[in-house]
């Protein structure tokens, strides 16, 4: 609602006094036993409707106030479908959290279906969806396991507008609305300086030690998906960078093993990895659940994270929170499960007529790193109650202030209450 609304509101309240205190005085006098000492005393009466209509009064003021002060729930107009591909599940489950949230901040009408990682699953549940009738408006996807060509195939030829999430497709498709008309773009976050972020942390928290080189080993998905390559870029130009700060022959990038994102793989990987590796000194990985499958490999064999091995991952997952605060961890990269809530930003300003297209077909946002000092400003981001944040302050069709869309991590963060 907005100021000159609430306003009005306000005044109507105050211009309803004396119909208020006329029906006060009224309930007095139906309700008045005139045989009891006292109650036929005005006096008395109008003492008594003073009170009850200061509760009245007061209620309706705050109501007012609570109006004026609750993001408005729009009216659902908009039929949306994701398909979610749910690995790691701890990461997709907060993205959908979080679109759940803006949707119903937007009036989405919202549908999501997990194909858990398995490519045919995916694939059909996209052609599920667009066999519905009525179809949805949009359809929102991923390429993870590049599924990502074939659902924008389907939806464009069931004329299905269509938006990539996290991981987009490559060059050789063309750009978005060009061979494939109703693929109207992607929404990627930096994975590229998430990796580079995570190498230059741990490897500075590194530092201190006095092994030379600094011996690196990576941890990251498979070896298609656009996140881990990315990402494993970023990582290589992080230790290509300390290299250069340190000197020569300061840091040595031991292996990139190429997972499946989980913690149990990357916990066995890990395992085999120190029955015959060298000594590590920085472990990086792409995701938090790696990293912390990886943490419980190494404190088997005597490793102490955060004291003589430096560890990084990626999702702000309450669990790497926690071995931030406890120092097990240097750092978590992330504020990219907020993938789900911009979509939902995005197509309704689409619909509502402001395209993304103005800024670029391909929307992409930083990570934000998730240190110590910040881990404890919030030390419980994971436990957050997403519908608390008012996702209409970055649409441009609900807040004219907005020029251009801030999906930072940061801007989220600050609507949060730091712990004190």
């Amino acid at each position: 609602m907005d100021s000159a609304t609430c306003q009005d509101v306000v005044k109507r309240v105050h211009g309803m006094l004396p119909q208020i205190l006329e029906g006060s005085l009224g309930t007095l006098r139906q309700d008045t036993d005139d045989t009891r000492p006292g109650w036929r005393d005005i006096q008395t009466i109008r003492h008594v409707a003073m009170i009850t209509l200061g509760c009245r009064f007061r209620g309706l003021l705050a109501a007012a106030v609570l109006a004026c002060t609750t993001p408005v729930a729009w009216s659902g107009d908009i039929k949306v479908a994701f398909t979610n591909p749910n690995n790691p599940p701890e990461f997709w489950q907060l993205v959908c959290t979080t679109m759940k949230a803006a949707a119903a901040e937007l009036g989405i009408d919202l549908e999501i279906r997990d194909w858990d990682w398995s490519r045919d699953k995916g694939i059909a549940i996209a052609g599920d969806f667009l066999a519905e009738r009525p179809a949805p408006d949009y359809l929102i996807t991923t390429n993870d396991k590049d599924v990502g060509d074939e659902i924008v195939k389907l939806a464009d030829a069931a004329h299905v507008k269509t938006i990539l999430l996290n991981n987009d497709l490559d060059v050789s498709y063309g750009e978005p609305r060009t061979k494939y008309r109703d693929w109207l773009g992607s929404i990627v976050p930096d994975h590229e300086g998430a990796g580079y972020g995570i190498a230059t942390a741990i490897l500075t928290e590194a530092e201190g030690l006095t092994n030379r080189p600094l011996k690196i080993l990576a941890l990251t998905g498979d070896a298609t998906t656009q996140a881990s390559i990315e990402r494993v870029r970023g990582l290589k130009r992080g230790v290509s960078v300390m290299s250069a700060l340190l000197g020569p022959d300061s840091v040595q990038l031991v292996d990139v093993r190429y997972l499946d994102w989980t913690a149990k793989t990357a916990e066995a990987s890990m395992r085999e990895f120190l029955q015959s590796g060298p000594h590590i000194d920085a472990l990086w990985a792409a995701n938090d659940p790696m990293a912390l499958g990886a943490i419980a490999a190494l404190k088997e064999v005597g490793y102490r994270p955060g004291v003589d091995v430096m560890v990084g991952g990626l999702n702000w997952s309450q669990a790497a929170v926690d071995r931030v605060l406890n120092h097990e961890m240097v750092v978590t990269y992330g504020g990219h499960f907020l993938l789900g809530a911009w979509a939902m930003v995005v197509l309704r300003d689409y619909k509502d007529g402001r395209d993304f297209a103005e800024e670029d077909l391909r929307l992409h946002f930083p990570m934000g790193a998730f240190d110590l000092p910040v881990a404890r400003r919030f030390p419980e981001i994971g436990k957050v109650d997403w519908n608390r944040v008012d996702f209409t302050r970055f649409s441009k069709t609900r807040n004219p202030a907005v020029t251009r869309y801030n999906f930072s991590p940061d801007a989220v963060l600050g609507q949060l209450e730091p712990s004190r």
